[in-house]
């Protein structure tokens, strides 16, 4: 492992590396840090848009369902050609770099294909190149099984890979390099007065990552906190955002809303025993389950891309046709203490009635109040409830 303060790990998402010129950019960041006498290691992720291509391509010579073992194989090639033209890239700079496959640089993994977890990370080919006096360029995104198949982490994993990589290097921190300078109170994109966060705690992101925001993998937050790792998000434009700490205090504070458009609900009449055979069918499955409620029948709540997945487990299981809604949708304040504070879902049911927006299931936490509405109300509700807990003078007053 790396002495305190020796190295630092830097991640560059697919935007950061979509084409040659941001591949030259990103590179001459990295000999930055490689220069001010720093052991370097960098995580990549796939160039722009080629996983989705990627994705799509299996589709077409599949017919549609591609085998998921395979498709692990076809989008780990990715990483690989980001990885490759960093290190080429890096070495025409005049800082020498190698390039490794997450099973080379010693990442192993296990669980269902596309989903893998973690088991355990030995960076010593890693180490060897960084104390070589070259940079350590790393696939994001994928590992080694036991048996030596290349399994991916799931979309976002590359985010994943750098911060285990940080823990096992005994890095100081782990720097995330995308395309928007931080963190904010929105998405910039559909809040026009989202407000950059200079500092938030672990707990905080990690409830913004699983209710939606698209800051982070929710697992490399996660995995963050376990191992007390600082991160920086940023474009390396601006200040950025840290993300460490923990929140040790009881006053309510909003510090973000979220929306989550990719979201579709489940009516799985016909299966018995209150849903719970289905549900387990589907954890067997990776379907994760957001909500579940009863109303005559199982409702569930999951993702979009999942629903022709999960309806098919419930024909089989049923014999019958399930009700599916794929215009599901979820919005979300996040605050430390947000689900002890029952004037939050008040106030939140309140701004949704003046849109006309219902509300069809409300769920708490101890740091977010949830609403599950129609897609088309996400936008809306989301820009009203930002005015409402973000923007509104003084802040959100809590009793």
């Amino acid at each position: 492992m790396w002495n305190k303060g020796e190295g630092v790990v830097l991640k560059f998402g697919g935007t950061s590396v979509a084409n040659p010129e941001r591949i030259r950019a990103g590179a001459g960041r990295i000999a930055d840090f490689f220069r001010s006498g720093l052991r370097v290691a960098v995580v990549v992720s796939a160039m722009g848009s080629t996983t989705n291509s990627l994705i799509a391509l299996s589709g077409e010579t599949s017919g549609g369902t591609p085998d998921r073992r395979e498709l692990d194989q076809l989008l780990a090639t990715g990483e690989q050609q980001s990885a490759a033209l960093m290190a080429m890239e890096l070495g025409r700079q005049g800082c020498p770099a190698v390039s490794f496959t997450g099973a080379q640089a010693g990442f192993l993994a296990e669980g269902p294909w596309g989903e893998g977890r973690i088991l355990s990370v030995n960076p010593v080919r890693v180490e060897e190149a960084c104390a070589s006096g070259r940079v350590a360029v790393v696939t994001g995104f994928q590992a080694a099984t036991a048996s030596g198949d290349t399994i991916t982490l799931g979309r976002g994993g590359s985010d994943l890979s750098a911060i285990a990589l940080a823990g096992a290097l005994g890095a100081d921190s782990c720097r995330i390099f995308t395309d928007v300078d931080g963190v904010f109170s929105a998405d910039p994109r559909k809040v026009p007065g989202a407000l950059r966060i200079g500092r938030i705690s672990w707990e905080e992101c990690l409830e913004m990552t699983f209710l939606g925001a698209k800051v982070m993998q929710s697992r490399s937050i996660e995995m963050a906190e376990r191992l007390e790792l600082p991160l920086w998000v940023g474009s390396g434009e601006g200040e950025g955002t840290w993300i460490m700490g923990r929140t040790v205090d009881e006053a309510f504070r909003a510090c973000a809303v979220v929306s989550d458009e990719n979201i579709a609900l489940l009516s799985a009449e016909g299966c018995g025993n209150g849903g719970c055979d289905v549900a387990e069918e589907f954890f067997l499955r990776g379907i994760h389950i957001l909500a579940a409620a009863e109303r005559g029948c199982p409702l569930f709540y999951i993702r979009r891309e999942r629903l022709e997945e999960a309806a098919e487990i419930c024909r089989r299981m049923s014999g019958k046709s399930p009700s599916v809604n794929p215009g599901a949708a979820r919005v979300s304040v996040v605050g430390p203490g947000a689900g002890n504070h029952p004037e939050i879902g008040r106030a939140m049911l309140k701004v949704l009635g003046r849109l006309g927006a219902p509300a069809h299931l409300l769920t708490s936490s101890g740091l977010s109040v949830s609403c599950f509405v129609d897609e088309k109300d996400a936008q809306p509700a989301l820009r009203a409830l930002h005015a409402e807990f973000i923007e509104k003078k003084g802040g959100f007053q809590c009793a």
